[in-house]
């Protein structure tokens, strides 16, 4: 016993030793984890500011355009905030703090800008740079206000000073989802500002909130004043009788912070299991060394030594580290199914790269939506349709044949890229499809391969974008072209068969039937600027887009007249 005793004594130790290392190794990257989740939240925090600074910036680039009449630029950035999506409302101050324009979407709340305003104008001369002021509260909502200096180009002078007040609600909606994913709960990460006030959370009834007194405060040793430096801190404290592990990551540049907190004994539940496996392995080992003798024991110890090894192989992403274990005992399996699992990962990485690159691939020629039905065998790859209840939208550019005369092919090949990208990103945010692009007209199709009840709402929101987009298009088109760019747009609904034609060697997804054909006709009937509509696209509104009834008429290839409508923009 004694000599058992003895032998086992470095074995022990060793044991002991890995294990605290390990230990440390988990507990570190548990709170790796819970940072990294806080970095996601501080990209989805600048992301919101960034997009709102552009668009704040692209209303101000308007607005600033000298070459242009004061009506002009008022309708410019009429339709810039229009299209903006995070930015719904702006107050416009000349360079001495005079209010010279307010604008704001219908569906926001009405926002008056802070008497400080002079004092924040002096400091934007000062930083050359947006400032963004403490979060407001309206109506049990919170904003975010925002003021940048607006230049007039090209001499680079000041034109004035743009004020807006961001809707901070989406940010609470995102940082559920980042928890939720994380987590599979969506109340474990949430964010508060320089007061100490929550400004985003999954319950609403926190939002708004003062913290001051939690104990989370003063567990990080707070004091009354947040940390001034772009570090993470971890932290172990009690709330409501529950032991939590928190992770703060302050964001200096707004004054804000990012809370990730977690049970403890779940954020450390790997160290539990290795510990109790540990200790069950180490037992056992005593057990068998007893009965077996210390020869035994260094066989025990050298597969156990590999499997760690190859463990570490693995997390250092070698995923082709193999444990040649031959034995038929406890560790023969762990090392079998250690094995297993390196193979799994390894093909699980294999079918992500491959997925990746093929939706790449795809997503440059066919809609994001039919990419993952290939993707996922969801869209068969052969020739074929089913029938599919669809809206189907025609845009075409006006007089571009005198265009395409007066210009070198070149250039108006950049000129149709240019249209066509922006075009293409309104149908998709729109949930549409590209079917194709016919010369200077595009074809784009709301129901198909995804089904849609609203897809005649989508199809007419969408041709009402495009327009809008165009007012902002055409102030560069002017200069480059020395004229405008005008669309005529056509939308017909009703049914259509949806799947692959072509040959075997070479196919494309489209719709056809006549509910295409009548669209096509409705867009070489419209004049520029105008949205021509059926009453079968009209049922589908709900009475949400206003219409003129234009009459029945003829339609080239019917026998019967057909009744369009005009949509109101």
């Amino acid at each position: 016993m004694t000599l058992l005793t003895l032998a086992l004594l470095p074995l022990l130790l060793a044991t002991a030793v890995l294990l605290s290392k390990s230990s440390k190794s988990l507990r570190l990257k548990a709170k790796e984890y819970s940072l990294a989740t806080a970095d996601n939240a501080l990209r989805a925090i600048s992301q919101l500011t960034e997009s709102s600074q552009r668009e704040l910036q692209a209303i101000g680039a308007v607005l600033a355009q000298s070459a242009l009449s004061e009506s002009d630029r008022t309708r410019l950035a009429r339709s810039a905030l229009a299209g903006s999506q995070h930015v719904h409302q702006f107050a416009l101050y000349s360079t001495d703090g005079k209010n010279v324009l307010n604008m704001r979407a219908r569906v926001v709340d009405a926002l008056q800008p802070p008497k400080s305003l002079l004092l924040s104008l002096r400091k934007i001369a000062e930083t050359e740079g947006a400032v963004r002021l403490k979060v407001i509260v309206k109506k049990k909502k919170l904003y975010l206000p925002t003021i940048t200096p607006v230049y007039r180009a090209p001499q680079k002078t000041i034109f004035g000073y743009l004020w807006t007040a961001v809707d901070l609600e989406p940010l609470s909606g995102t940082v559920s989802k980042i928890s939720h994913r994380r987590f599979k709960r969506e109340d474990r990460v949430w964010v508060f500002d320089q007061t100490f006030r929550v400004i985003a959370h999954k319950d609403f009834a926190q939002r708004g909130k003062s913290i001051k007194s939690d104990v989370l405060v003063k567990d990080f040793g707070l004091s009354g004043a947040q940390p001034r430096v772009d570090l993470g801190y971890s932290a172990d404290y009690r709330r409501g009788g529950q032991r939590l592990l928190g992770n703060i990551v302050p964001m200096t540049s707004l004054g804000w912070t990012v809370v990730v907190e977690q049970p403890r004994d779940r954020a450390y539940a790997a160290v539990r299991t290795i510990w109790i496996t540990a200790i069950a392995v180490g037992l056992g080992a005593a057990a068998l060394a007893i009965i077996l003798g210390l020869l035994l024991s260094g066989r025990l110890a050298r597969p156990v030594t590999s499997v760690a090894r190859a463990a570490k192989e693995v997390a250092g992403g070698n995923f082709d580290v193999r444990v040649d274990v031959k034995s038929k005992d406890e560790v023969g399996e762990m090392a079998g199914a250690f094995n297993t699992m390196a193979t799994d990962l390894r093909s699980y990485r294999d079918e992500l790269v491959q997925q990746t690159r093929i939706r790449a691939d795809l997503s440059r020629y066919i809609s994001p939506d039919l990419v993952e039905k290939v993707v996922n065998d969801e869209e068969p790859m052969k020739l074929g349709g089913e029938r599919r209840e669809v809206s189907v939208l025609f845009a075409d550019v006006v007089a571009f044949t005198p265009l395409a005369e007066k210009h070198p092919p070149e250039a108006v090949v950049a000129i149709l890229n240019e249209l066509f990208t922006f075009l293409t990103e309104i149908v998709f945010k729109h949930g549409g499809t590209v079917d194709k692009f016919i010369g200077d007209c595009v074809m784009a199709v709301f129901g198909a391969p995804t089904a849609q009840d609203d897809h005649g709402l989508r199809a007419v929101r969408a041709a009402e974008e495009m327009l809008r987009w165009l007012d902002v298009g055409n102030a560069k088109w002017r200069k480059d072209l020395g004229q405008e760019l005008e669309l005529a747009i056509g939308i017909n609904s009703g049914e259509a068969v949806a799947g692959n034609l072509g040959s075997e060697k070479r196919m494309e997804y489209t719709v056809v039937g006549d509910t295409v054909n009548i669209a096509a006709r409705l867009e070489s009937l419209a004049r520029p600027g105008q949205i021509l509509i059926t009453e079968a696209t009209q049922a589908l509104l709900d009475d949400e887009i206003d219409c003129n009834d234009l009459g029945e008429h003829d339609i080239v290839g019917r026998k019967k007249q057909l009744k369009i409508l005009e949509v109101v923009t």
